[in-house]
């Protein structure tokens, strides 16, 4: 009975803080092809956490679900780009915004670069929902050709770097 009370308990810690999940987190995943010459970026966030950090960002409320999908593209695209950026070879990279999409009960964000080539570094930085929750952990996967590299940021850790 015990264990079936502290089961109880453990469950309803997630209700009791009042939050719908109990981490702040997001993914990204940067993979370069020097075949093909582009790099894509794909991110992945939680909707409500993305909302509220557009509204502290703009001052405006988003429906990242429901609401007018180009408003809500425009803001995110502001937000990922303040918020990241890319160095191939040391240099800053300029990435084109494909849009967003929603998946089950997350949103991916899409990015990519084309006519990228001899590249010896793939650098991001990133402070991403820095600005929403000090808890933040952001997730960074680096793949350039067959080399991947995984990376962990709680705040303010900003850099994830893979060399050749």
């Amino acid at each position: 009975m015990k264990k079936f009370n502290y089961f109880l308990y453990l469950l309803a810690i997630p209700l009791l803080m009042g939050s719908s999940h109990p981490f702040f987190v997001t993914i990204t995943e940067v993979e370069y092809n020097s075949k093909t010459k582009e790099l894509g970026i794909a991110t992945k966030f939680f909707p409500d956490d993305l909302e509220e950090a557009l509204r502290k960002s703009t001052g405006k409320k988003y429906d990242i679900i429901s609401g007018e999908k180009k408003s809500t593209g425009d803001a995110i695209n502001s937000y990922f780009t303040n918020q990241v950026q890319v160095f191939i070879n040391g240099k800053p990279l300029q990435l084109s915004f494909l849009g967003y999409e929603i998946e089950k009960e997350v949103v991916w964000v899409y990015y990519n670069a084309k006519k990228v080539s001899g590249v010896k570094s793939i650098e991001v930085i990133s402070t991403l929902m820095y600005d929403y929750k000090s808890e933040q952990t952001n997730i960074i996967h680096i793949k350039m050709d067959e080399k991947r590299q995984s990376f962990k940021l709680n705040a303010p850790s900003q850099s994830a770097k893979l060399a050749k």
